[in-house]
């Protein structure tokens, strides 16, 4: 098996560091790098040492990092530099920081509006190539780089990529991965700018979906598939808009595809929702009331407290209260005092009836102000304490992420997940709706109700047992199953007949499982027992399970028979043990592989040979045919 040597810790022309892998592919391996001269951090791919030595691969490898170092777009993986070190041809690329689409989808398809921001920014670094005639040929989720800054990249150009209207040629064996290859590669016809929209198309209904749409079987019958099925609904969820974007993508001829990577980013882009913005009010308006509420409950008990004058009192500061009372009693004069407080009715003068002495009611007033501000003080406390007890936090986006991932992003954000789940199209374990929903308001520690798939509902299998192959498949397929199919020899069955089945009929399975089936091969010739003799005779019993049966055998006498003219050679019989009847006699003439065929039916029978009058040396072989 060749292995592919660890450059880790060398330095290729003494310039560029090589410091731990960070991917691999066919053709060589990526290392993340350090540039001494410019001192700055790069990628470095490095070509196999089998591809190296291949002069025509080497070429082709140097001329399309040229070419493609001209495709200037900050979509695409930059290339900085091409080389011929000691330990191979390699080339030299911008380093982005992040994670490759493919690990992202590890954890589950992406929610729908950020899987066609994604392939939008995907086509537009596509269309920069397409503008300069480069045909990426290999666009799969391993080659889209998400950095961390939430830009989209494009990678992985100047391999094994070919210029537009070129046929794939050598280049088929590493231009192109089976699970994303437009039907045109699968053919090895030429390839275009809809070759890279097809494979474009491919990797957003995986991130749709969370799988390509052909994901079982070889390399030529992933292909085929490509070639000839039609592509797996998508889940009920996603909007027609991106619907319709995937079925054009993915359209078997490419002049029904989008054109070049410019057209599917437009139909990307107005394929965006509408609304994308209509929860920003309601989520923005939340906090305000929820805010506003206290300082109505704190208005409230103020005024209960104080009367209709002291709830101004209250909610106004304590010095412009005081300010207040003074301008009123200078107002009023000495003769008439204004009283603002409890109690009191204004401008009523201080020696009416009923009313206490000046002096007391001074003091009454004065000792009033004091009782307010302390009201206004534990008011404005009571608050501060309230929203100290129950600090607010955001609900977060936690649909599209595993268990996992919506505990640590819930547990970042003081929320309290609450889990349950339901069947839908969504893999299993994939959060699909949750509620309060993302955006809004609430209390830290309160619960979010998150609902988990449980994957596709189960299905009932059907019965195929006693079908043709052909039907056994359509039937299965319908009701959402794949198979696996096994040829066995079953005698006295239709050739193509299924005869067995596991799990068996009515039961009930996953979406998507494999039902194996056993069906009847065509009928052929199996040998079931050998004998031979000198002279002498000899009597085999045999059980049969088709409708036919032969006996092969050679005789030769030793030396001349008794007779010139006729010779009284070995003879056999065949009869039936479960009836006693004969199944039919035959004379073992003399010569090489003779045949003899019975055409009695499944039984169990035993085949005498008699030694006849003249020496003779014989062997024979019973075979059963089905």
């Amino acid at each position: 098996m060749l292995r592919t040597p660890d450059l880790a810790g060398r330095a290729l022309d003494g310039r560029y560091e090589l410091h731990a892998v960070i991917g691999e592919g066919a053709f060589g391996r990526v290392y993340r790098g350090f540039d001494r001269r410019l001192e700055r951090p790069v990628a470095v791919k490095v070509i196999k040492p089998w591809w190296a030595e291949e002069s025509a691969w080497v070429e082709r490898f140097e001329h399309e990092a040229r070419l493609l170092a001209r495709v200037s777009d900050p979509g695409v993986v930059q290339i900085f530099d091409i080389g011929h070190a000691e330990e191979g041809p390699y080339y030299v690329a911008e380093l982005v920081e992040g994670e490759s689409l493919a690990e992202r989808l590890e954890r589950g398809p992406l929610p729908h509006e950020q899987a066609r921001s994604v392939a939008e920014e995907l086509c537009r670094a596509l269309a920069s190539a397409h503008a300069q005639g480069v045909v990426h040929c290999d666009v799969k989720p391993a080659n889209v780089l998400l950095g961390l800054d939430g830009s989209v990249k494009v990678g992985d150009f100047g391999v094994a990529r070919l210029a537009a209207g070129t046929s794939q040629g050598t280049a088929a064996t590493v231009a192109g991965t089976p699970r994303y290859m437009s039907p045109e590669q699968a053919r090895g016809r030429p390839t275009t700018a809809a070759t890279d929209v097809y494979s474009a198309g491919v990797v957003l209904y995986e991130m749709l979906a969370g799988e390509p749409p052909f994901v079982h079987g070889s390399a030529v019958e992933l292909g085929l598939r490509h070639l000839q099925d039609r592509p797996p609904p998508l889940p009920d969820t996603v909007p027609a808009p991106l619907r319709e974007v995937v079925d054009r993508a993915l359209a078997k001829a490419p002049s029904a595809r989008y054109r070049d990577g410019a057209a599917m980013a437009v139909a990307l882009s107005a394929a965006a929702p509408r609304t994308s913005g209509s929860r920003q009010p309601r989520t923005a308006a939340e906090p305000t009331a929820a805010l506003e509420a206290p300082e109505r409950s704190t208005a409230d008990t103020a005024t209960g407290a104080t009367g209709a004058t002291g709830a101004t009192a209250a909610t106004a500061a304590p010095v412009t209260a005081d300010r207040a009372e003074t301008q009123a009693l200078e107002e009023a004069g000495a003769s008439t005092r204004v009283q603002p407080r409890r109690g009191g009715a204004r401008g009523v003068p201080q020696g009416a009836p009923g009313q206490l002495g000046g002096a007391r009611a001074r003091r009454r007033r004065w000792i009033g102000v004091p009782a307010a501000l302390l009201l206004a003080i534990g008011g404005a406390l009571a608050l501060f304490l309230l929203t100290r007890a129950a600090p607010r936090t955001t609900v977060p986006e936690l649909q599209g992420l595993p268990r996992g991932g919506v505990e640590a992003r819930a547990q970042r954000l003081h929320v309290r997940p609450v889990f349950a789940a339901r069947h839908s199209e969504t893999a299993a374990g994939i959060a699909i709706a949750q509620s309060p929903s993302a955006g809004a308001r609430i209390a830290q520690e309160s619960p979010v109700r998150v609902v988990l798939s449980s994957g596709p509902p189960p299905v009932r299998v059907p019965v195929v047992v006693g079908q043709s192959s052909a039907a056994a498949e359509s039937l299965l397929a319908s009701a959402g199953l794949r198979y696996y199919v096994t040829l066995v020899a079953a005698p006295g069955r239709e050739p193509n007949a299924v005869t067995l089945q596991s799990p068996h009929s009515n039961a009930t399975v996953a979406r998507g499982s494999t039902v194996s089936l056993s069906v009847a091969e065509e009928p052929r010739w199996h040998a079931l027992t050998t004998f031979s003799g000198v002279g002498e005779g000899r009597s085999v019993p045999f059980s049969i399970l088709g409708r036919r049966w032969r006996v092969s055998y050679s005789m030769s006498y030793e030396g001349t028979c008794s007779l010139l003219v006729v010779c009284f050679g070995p003879s056999a019989q065949a009869q039936n043990l479960q009836n006693g009847s004969s199944a039919g006699s035959f004379e073992l003439g003399e010569g090489e592989v003779e045949t003899h065929v019975f055409e009695s039916g499944p039984g169990l029978y035993r085949l005498t040979v008699s030694g006849g009058h003249d020496r003779a040396r014989w062997s024979m072989t019973v075979e059963d045919y089905y």
